[in-house]
C-alpha cells in the first residue's frame, strides 16, 4: 500500500494539484518548452493515435498546455490544415498574447470539472507529463473526466514516465529514484507507474483499440548535435527542480547530500557518456454510439 501523501509547503489548494513539483515561475515554462524541443527532436511525431490531423476538420484540446508549444509544433506539421486547436492549463501567464485565430486557450485544471458543453466534442484529447501533478485528488477520476471530453469514434492520448530500462550511469539511477520518490510522494502513489494504472481506466470506461508506444529520449553526448546544449540545460533544470522541492517534504531514498550534489553530477554525467530517457504514449478511442 503507497504512504499516504505529503502535502508541500507549496501547494495552496492543499492537495498538491497547483504546481507543487516543479513551481509556477517563469522559469518553469522555460523548463517545460526545453523538455518539448529534446522529446520533439528525438520523435517529431508526438501524435501516436491513428488520426491524421493533416486532413483537418478535427477539434485536439492539449490539457496542461504550457506556453502552447505542443500545440504549435504540431499544428505546423499539418500544413496549415483547417483545425481547431484548444491548450489548457492552470497557469495563465504561459499562455501566448497573440494566438492564431484557429487557437484558443483556457485556464482548466484537470482536477476540476470541465465545461459541460465541451463533453463528447473533441477528436483528440491530448496530456503529457502532466498527470503526477492530480496530486491528492483521484487519478481515476481526472483522466475519466478528460475521456468524457472525447466524442464517439475520437481518440485520447496520455503520456507520461515509463520508468524501466533508461540508460543512464549512477548519478543518473539516483536522479530516477529521486523523481519517482518525488511523483509518489505528492501524490499518494498514483503518480508513478502509470501505464499499468491508466490501461485498466481505459478498459473501464469502454474505450477500444488501446495501444501504447515507449520512446526514447536522448540527452547529452547521445542526443543530436542540434539540440544537445538543450538538452543539458532541461536536465540541469528538472535535476534542480528535483532537488529544491525535496527540500519541502519528508525524506526520500535519496540522501540531502546526493540531492544537493545531484543537479550538477548528472549534468557532467549527461555531458560526458549521455544517457536516455523512456515515457509511453498510451492511446485509445471512444467507440460509435450505437
Amino acid at each position: 500500500m503507497a504512504a499516504p501523501p505529503s502535502v508541500t509547503a507549496a501547494s495552496k489548494t492543499g492537495t498538491n494539484d497547483d504546481n507543487v513539483i516543479f513551481g509556477n515561475e517563469q522559469t518553469e515554462v522555460q523548463r517545460l518548452d526545453m523538455q518539448h524541443q529534446v522529446m520533439y527532436d528525438a520523435f517529431p511525431n508526438p501524435v501516436c493515435a491513428p488520426i491524421d490531423l493533416s486532413q483537418g476538420g478535427y477539434k485536439i484540446l492539449d490539457q496542461a498546455t504550457g506556453s502552447g508549444i505542443w500545440i504549435r509544433d504540431v499544428r505546423a506539421a499539418t500544413g496549415g490544415a483547417n483545425n481547431t486547436w484548444v491548450g489548457t492549463d492552470i497557469e495563465d501567464s504561459y499562455f501566448p498574447t497573440d494566438p492564431p485565430a484557429d487557437t484558443t486557450y483556457r485556464h482548466q485544471s484537470m482536477t476540476e470539472p470541465w465545461p459541460k458543453e465541451w463533453e463528447g466534442t473533441f477528436d483528440l484529447v491530448h496530456s503529457r507529463m502532466a498527470l503526477p501533478g492530480v496530486g491528492t485528488n483521484p487519478l481515476e477520476h481526472a483522466v475519466k473526466n478528460l475521456i468524457a471530453l472525447v466524442k464517439p469514434g475520437g481518440w485520447i492520448q496520455l503520456v507520461e514516465m515509463e520508468w524501466d530500462h533508461w540508460e543512464a550511469g549512477p548519478w543518473g539511477q539516483i536522479f530516477i529514484r529521486a523523481i519517482k520518490d518525488l511523483f509518489s510522494i505528492v501524490s499518494g502513489g498514483q503518480g508513478v507507474d502509470l501505464r499499468e494504472k491508466l490501461t485498466p481506466i481505459f478498459k473501464e470506461a469502454g474505450l477500444e483499440n488501446i495501444d501504447y508506444k515507449v520512446i526514447v529520449t536522448p540527452f547529452g553526448a547521445r542526443a543530436s548535435d542540434k539540440i544537445r546544449p538543450t538538452s543539458e540545460a532541461s536536465l540541469f533544470a528538472t535535476t534542480m527542480g528535483v532537488s529544491m522541492t525535496t527540500k519541502m517534504l519528508p525524506p526520500i531514498s535519496v540522501s540531502r547530500e546526493d540531492l544537493d550534489a545531484m543537479p550538477q553530477k548528472v549534468l557532467e554525467e549527461a555531458k560526458k557518456d549521455g544517457w536516455e530517457f523512456h515515457t509511453f504514449a498510451l492511446w485509445a478511442q471512444k467507440p460509435l454510439a450505437k
